[in-house]
């Protein structure tokens, strides 16, 4: 039996990491300006004292928040239940798959069918092809994917090729609303007609903006999903909530 355990890793932990030390460093300013005979210390308070917290705040919550929702097995059980109708002989496209953590679950409700992962392979989330495929081993799934270099914005496949396209918490990295919607159109053409796209989100509201402040706002509100769907090529398409404590959205168009 294999002992080895995939090595999925924490996205943009690099910078939380950043965000925790330079909270602790402002912490010690602060906790420095009690021992000098300064004019200016009650400005230096009031300007590292909020800094200091919030970076202590936002990195002590952070993998915490991470692992127990995005990590665990609730998140399986959301896939499970979108999957639930599969015929087992799907060709899945899954974008912007980095380590491979969602290609890998669909995979393993395939029989005869395959998964195709697609990743620019730069930026916040430290992956590549090496790591997905490592994943794919230890999972027992090397045979059913493959892990590619594609740039969403230019989908690098045919017209009508794919039964299921999936985004788990990908969408909201494209900044621009332009792109996004150009995006959802590219994975329109590649489904087959009836082929459906599945999107998953963390949800921007309260719930968020308690765990994470302002750094809420790298995430949108389901509204915003809502909207964007509605301006796209997808005519069908519809969305739900659950709840790990954050609030994912669950977005389903269908060609």
């Amino acid at each position: 039996m294999n002992s080895e355990k995939p090595n999925y890793g924490y996205t943009a932990i690099k910078y939380f990491i950043g965000i925790s030390i330079v909270g602790l460093i402002g912490l010690i300013v602060v906790m420095f300006t009690f021992f000098i005979e300064d004019p200016l210390k009650s400005i230096i308070f009031m300007l590292i004292f909020p800094i200091a917290i919030t970076g202590l705040y936002i990195g002590a919550l952070y993998i915490p928040l991470y692992h127990s929702i995005l990590r665990t097995n609730p998140i399986k059980d959301v896939w499970k239940h979108i999957l639930k109708d599969f015929r087992g002989d799907e060709q899945v496209l899954d974008i912007g798959c980095g380590t491979g953590r969602v290609s890998i679950n669909i995979a393993k409700h395939l029989v005869s069918g395959n998964v195709v992962g697609i990743d620019i392979y730069s930026g916040v989330s430290g992956s590549s092809p090496d790591t997905a495929y490592y994943n794919a081993e230890i999972e027992g799934v090397r045979d059913k994917v493959e892990f590619k270099y594609g740039n969403v914005l230019d989908i690098p496949f045919p017209d009508n090729a794919f039964d299921l396209v999936t985004a788990g918490s990908v969408l909201h990295e494209i900044h621009d609303d332009k792109e996004k919607l150009i995006v959802l159109n590219e994975i329109h053409r590649v489904l087959k007609p009836g082929g459906k796209f599945v999107s998953i989100e963390i949800l921007r509201d309260v719930r968020l903006y308690l765990a994470l402040l302002y750094f809420a706002f790298v995430w949108k509100t389901k509204n915003f999903w809502e909207t964007l769907l509605s301006k796209s090529n997808f005519k069908k398409w519809q969305s739900e909530t659950h709840t790990q404590f954050l609030n994912l959205g669950i977005f389903i168009g269908q060609k």
